[in-house]
């Protein structure tokens, strides 16, 4: 068997370096593909929470019992779309770590028990963002 000269072990590292880098490329761009963009954030005022916050979508958000920080409170809203929409909480420029709850079909509206996170701060300003059918709303209240 006859050995390789030293161009053709040269050609071959360069077609493996060409292949590799054409790899590299077609995977980065299929993974930016599949990527979806991320829903903008739609900022809500609402200055009676236990009355109703009007969503642009309008559907009208409700905080039952008035939103009580290391007590457990209810939200409802009124029911648009199939899917179940879920409300996480945060605070401004603070994660408040995994804290997503999906709403349930409560007959004509959807319902969550929710309790807030614990913040060692003591601050009683929230953002509350609510994901619905592709949508994010964030309304800013205060807790009791």
């Amino acid at each position: 068997m006859k050995a390789l000269s030293r161009r053709q072990w040269q050609f071959i590292a360069l077609a493996l370096l060409v292949f590799a880098a054409l790899k590299v490329a077609l995977i980065s761009w299929y993974l930016q593909q599949r990527q979806p963009a991320a829903p903008a954030v739609t900022s809500v005022s609402c200055s009676a929470l236990q009355q109703g916050c009007a969503l642009p979508d309008g559907s009208v958000l409700h905080f039952v019992d008035g939103p009580r920080q290391r007590s457990p409170f209810t939200l409802t809203l009124s029911k648009q779309g199939s899917e179940a929409p879920t409300a996480e909480f945060s605070m401004q420029d603070m994660d408040m770590g995994f804290n997503r709850y999906r709403f349930v079909d409560g007959g004509g509206h959807w319902q969550a028990k929710v309790t807030l996170p614990a913040c060692v701060t003591g601050s009683a300003d929230w953002l509350l963002d609510l994901h619905q059918d592709g949508h994010i709303y964030r309304i800013a209240f205060r807790a009791g």
